[in-house]
């Protein structure tokens, strides 16, 4: 089951994230608080887990209007905004709303607090996920940075070496949701899935406005992540086209707009929206 909690706000006075830093690391902060102040064994395990993916993860301060709106830097005083918590633990979403509860309608974001409007909660489970069509072509937009670890064997070095690739490469994003979903979700996907990926069967046809962003965790000790925002155009190969195959990437690509992908989902790094195109559309 995923579950997204949603929370309307405004901001009581200026929401600033610190030097170089963005709003994404306050959100996070502010799980944590909320986590340890129910269950601080439990915030503390979560805080230390390495080797799988992030049980939960943020989309951050943002406003939806005319358009999307990102508070990257700031969130300007009696400003509405929202932020997003995804979930792919049952127990996570009933601590965080209890610890809402108990806070009488007043959130600390960084130096500023913020009133809370409105709390929304979603379930979405796997089944619905799995209703997927077949996909032939599709666009992913990241709207927040991304990034991917690459790891490099002891095979092949002496200590195994994490590498950050800030670039919508197909297999690393596929794995990495393949990954997601095996950790939380059933049904659990074959590997016969990270066998086809293996093949290259899902190429870029075109990228449009892929920046690069680099935002600081702790400006004074130099802890930074680098991501790309943008859109990038994707089509599944002929020669290796499967339907079975293509209907699980389309359940992927719907899991990940409510997860996100990549590394530091808990900072509200990779974030996306995704459109599967016919193929007269792309043109």
């Amino acid at each position: 089951m995923i579950s997204c909690l949603t929370i309307n706000l405004t901001a009581v006075n200026k929401i600033a994230a610190q030097p170089r830093s963005y709003t994404g690391y306050l959100v996070r902060g502010l799980i944590y608080t909320l986590l340890r102040s129910s269950n601080p064994e439990l915030a503390e395990r979560l805080h230390q887990e390495k080797g799988s993916p992030a049980s939960f993860s943020i989309k951050p301060p943002h406003s939806l209007q005319e358009k999307l709106h990102l508070y990257h830097r700031e969130i300007p005083e009696n400003v509405y905004f929202t932020v997003t918590a995804t979930f792919l633990r049952e127990d996570l979403p009933q601590i965080l709303c209890h610890s809402l509860l108990n806070l009488q309608g007043e959130i600390p974001l960084g130096f500023g607090k913020a009133t809370i409007n409105e709390i929304l909660l979603q379930q979405i489970t796997p089944q619905h996920l799995q209703e997927a069509e077949a996909v032939e072509k599709f666009s992913i937009q990241f709207i927040t940075p991304t990034f991917f670890r690459v790891h490099i064997p002891k095979a092949v070095r002496k200590t195994e070496q994490v590498r950050v690739l800030p670039l919508p490469d197909p297999l690393h994003l596929f794995t990495n949701l393949y990954n997601i979903w095996n950790s939380y979700l059933k049904p659990r996907i074959s590997e016969e899935y990270l066998e086809w990926l293996q093949q290259h069967p899902i190429l870029i046809s075109r990228l449009r406005n892929i920046k690069t962003h680099c935002y600081y965790e702790h400006p004074v000790k130099g802890v930074f992540a680098i991501g790309f925002t943008g859109t990038a155009y994707y089509t599944l190969a002929e020669d290796t086209y499967d339907k079975k195959m293509a209907k699980i990437t389309h359940q992927l690509l719907k899991m990940a707009e409510y997860t996100n992908v990549g590394g530091n989902r808990t900072a509200g790094y990779g974030w996306i929206t995704y459109r599967a195109k016919p193929p007269e559309e792309e043109k």
